[in-house]
């Protein structure tokens, strides 16, 4: 016994994990007996399962966690760059033209580091009630990357964040272009509607005019604009110039004003640096890897009741061939733990904030002494809570300032199966196979209250796409269990040791972690009334 003992201290030492509920690790404590549960656990990923559009068909497969912040041409990242696309097109007359950014990468990997600290009492030899407390440490490392050698970027950091004046000035001598030449037009207008003259002074007061709209609205799109010595910025200057002779030509003082360029292209430290800069309306913390602070997670309530035991075997075996039994439980799990924070990106929380009611049933089948199986099947209500968050798409990491809203998030019911076989290695030390699915709903959503006047529309089904769950997971560990010796009158004192290894097998729902957890725990029971 000491020998086995020993070999299950050195797998436990040698070993961290995330304390997930398993099937094995639920049951029933002896009557008038405290049991003391330290179950310390690590979880990492660093891809999920997700799902693309390709050729108008939906791919499901494993995708690493940095494929949303991976794009050849970097524009991707960034949605206002579209609005930026649109008004470039306009004012180039070139209805083709798509910008370049730069060819973004990265990699991003996370993990969560969890201690379930647990106190359940024996009411009766047949029913369990306790308590769980998990301590939770989340971690997330981030490594960006902007590539621009060979890209062809033509697009870099908006003159609005260091050349405001001269953007400006730009602007101002667009308007006096447009105020002078509509006023030509006014005039010459006013003495023959139907003459050349009043037809071509009309004409040119609409295209600056367009052209000052335009260059308005391209420099306010986004935090980008064309970088000097690109095609894209040639075709601006070569209209300006045309302009320019127009007015000329017209008899009208020019622009007078040079259009101001980028002059920075996109770099690994200003797409870190993007959220936090004013200018890019995002609003957030900086796009880096941070290393939380404990903190409480979802505190757990639960009670377990037997329902059903017995055994079939005759007198002359030492171990029955058949033993059984069947218990239910409810669990309720608080909303004690806090969720992600929608101004740091990638950030994970410690909980959901809604209280969750489960309800589970237990079984048990012992084939002789030697082999047996848990099954257990959870099912879980969420409830609603309400709370702050950026309304866009899930493959968006860096989403604008103006998603944020407050909404009502009512979370899917849940189910969960699980099953772990296991073989005695001696009367303490058990081998166990495990295999756990979880299957989530579809989450709902509803924006509380009106959306101010001139805010920017979002689409609350965003939130919604991509929010079911269901992950396939396997493993393998040991146990040491001296409970049953100690029922049985074999052992000084019950107590209970585990080590697990199990890791996500297949799933879907786009953004699912493809995880492996280690997990451990310890069990120490004491007499608090005879029983």
């Amino acid at each position: 016994m000491r020998r086995t003992l020993a070999f299950a201290l050195v797998i436990l030492a040698l070993s961290t994990g995330q304390a997930i509920a398993q099937v094995s690790d639920d049951t029933l404590v002896p009557q008038g007996r405290l049991r003391l549960q330290f179950n310390p656990s690590f979880t990492a990923w660093g891809s999920r399962f997700g799902e693309r559009s390709e050729g108008g068909a939906l791919i499901s497969g494993k995708e690493a966690l940095a494929s949303d912040l991976t794009d050849d041409s970097g524009t991707s990242l960034f949605p206002a760059v579209a609005d930026l696309e649109s008004h470039l097109r306009a004012l180039s007359d070139n209805a083709t033209y798509s910008g370049v950014l730069g060819a973004t990468s990265g990699r991003v990997s996370q993990d969560v580091t969890r201690i379930d600290l647990g106190v359940h009492v024996g009411v009766f030899d047949w029913l369990t009630v306790g308590v769980v407390v998990p301590l939770m440490k989340t971690h997330t490392s981030v490594d960006l990357a902007v590539r621009q050698n060979g890209v062809g970027s033509d697009l870099g950091i908006s003159p609005m964040v260091a050349e405001a004046d001269g953007v400006q000035r730009f602007l101002d001598a667009l308007s006096s272009a447009h105020t002078s030449s509509l006023a030509q037009a006014t005039t010459l207008c006013s003495a023959d509607p139907t003459s050349g003259a009043c037809s071509m002074a009309q004409s040119l007061a609409s295209r600056v005019g367009s052209f000052s709209v335009s260059s308005a609205g391209a420099y306010s799109a986004s935090a980008f604009f064309p970088i000097a010595g690109s095609p894209i910025a040639q075709s601006l200057t070569d209209v300006v110039a045309t302009l320019d002779a127009d007015l000329a030509g017209a008899g009208l003082s020019g622009i007078g004003a040079p259009i101001v360029f980028a002059t920075e292209l996109l770099s690994q430290q200003s797409l870190v640096d993007a959220p936090a800069v004013g200018a890019f309306g995002i609003n957030g913390s900086p796009l880096q890897g941070f290393n939380k602070l404990w903190g409480l997670g979802d505190v757990e309530l639960s009670a377990l009741a037997r329902v059903l035991e017995g055994q079939m075997g005759d007198s002359t075996s030492s171990a029955p061939r058949l033993s059984y039994s069947v218990a239910a439980g409810m669990l309720v799990r608080l909303g004690t733990g806090a969720v992600d924070e929608p101004d740091v990106f990638l950030d994970l929380g410690t909980g959901d904030g809604q209280m969750d009611i489960e309800a589970r049933v237990l079984g048990f089948l012992g084939f002789g002494g030697r082999m047996g199986v848990h099954l257990g099947v959870r099912y879980g209500v969420q409830q609603a809570y309400s709370l702050l968050k950026r309304v866009a798409p899930r493959d968006l990491v860096m989403t604008q300032a103006s998603s944020l809203r407050a909404v009502r998030w009512s979370p899917a019911s849940y189910i969960g199966i699980d099953l772990e076989p296991f073989w005695r290695l001696s009367p303490e030390l058990s081998a166990l196979a495990s295999y756990r699915l979880y299957s989530k709903g579809t989450d709902s959503y509803s924006i509380i209250g009106e959306d101010q006047a001139g805010s920017v529309p979002v689409d609350i089904a965003d939130l919604e796409r991509q929010s079911g769950i269901t992950v396939h997971r396997a493993g393998l560990g040991l146990r040491y269990s001296t409970l049953e010796p100690w029922r049985a009158g074999l052992a000084s004192r019950p107590m209970e040791l585990h080590v697990r290894v199990i890791s996500s097998i297949a799933g879907s729902g786009g953004h699912t972690p493809v995880a492996t957890t280690v997990e451990f725990g310890v069990r120490l029971f004491r007499g608090i009334w005879s029983g």
